[in-house]
């Protein structure tokens, strides 16, 4: 964990701005554009991850912030696939969101605890539903959920476990479905950036191709993919 993707943000009390700030923020209805006027550190660089200087550190609250003030649209309920440390799962707990959140890795539920401590400290949150397994094993239903977000998720899931999922996402689910990645990684081939049991699928436009084939695009920039079924 220390060395993984987006530690130093997590360590400095923060999400990551440039995918998982974005993703909530695109399930809110604002574009990639209000969150580089907010903060413009990202336009140069997507994976900033705060100062070094004393004081001119953002806060996990003024990301909070920065959702209630921009936001057009607020999801009722909430499905995270693929949610790593949870950053994500608790940021939109402490929005007041509605989540249920899919990590198959093995100490998810104490990394994930952990991560809460980071970001929040004792402050009690709203109760969060976790499903400590592989999508594939999981009977989910869609349709009780109206978003969906995969940040840096999509490339770890095998075609074959995922893509009878995304059939039946296509059948049962209205809402919001968004893809988000640092818009540097794209496309992503099996085996770059990590190795080939780690990032196992690739990620490129044919895949999201096909994803906006069946639905609204919202955002198409990269590895940022939003669309409204």
């Amino acid at each position: 964990m220390s060395h993984s993707d987006g530690i130093k943000s997590l360590q400095r009390g923060i999400i990551k701005f440039g995918d998982a700030l974005a993703a909530v923020a695109y399930a809110h209805g604002i574009e990639y554009a209000a969150l580089v006027k907010a903060f413009p550190e990202i336009k140069q660089n997507e994976r900033w991850e705060n100062s070094n200087v004393p004081g001119q550190d953002y806060t996990v609250e003024d990301q909070l912030q920065f959702i209630r003030d921009n936001k057009t649209r607020t999801p009722l309920r909430i499905l995270e696939i693929g949610a790593g440390r949870g950053e994500v799962i608790h940021f939109c707990r402490a929005l007041g969101l509605d989540v249920v959140a899919i990590e198959p890795g093995a100490d998810a539920v104490s990394v994930i605890e952990n991560t809460q401590k980071h970001l929040f400290g004792d402050t009690p949150l709203p109760p969060y539903v976790l499903h400590n397994d592989s999508i594939h094993n999981l009977d989910i239903d869609y349709s009780e959920f109206d978003t969906i977000l995969m940040v840096e998720s999509i490339e770890h899931i095998l075609a074959e476990h995922f893509d009878p999922q995304w059939e039946r996402i296509a059948s049962d689910f209205a809402g919001y479905f968004i893809v988000v990645n640092w818009k540097a990684y794209h496309p992503i081939a099996v085996g770059q950036f990590a190795g080939p049991h780690i990032h196992c699928r690739l990620v490129n436009d044919a895949l999201y191709d096909s994803y906006a084939s069946i639905g609204q695009t919202l955002v198409r920039d990269r590895s940022h993919l939003c669309i409204q079924l």
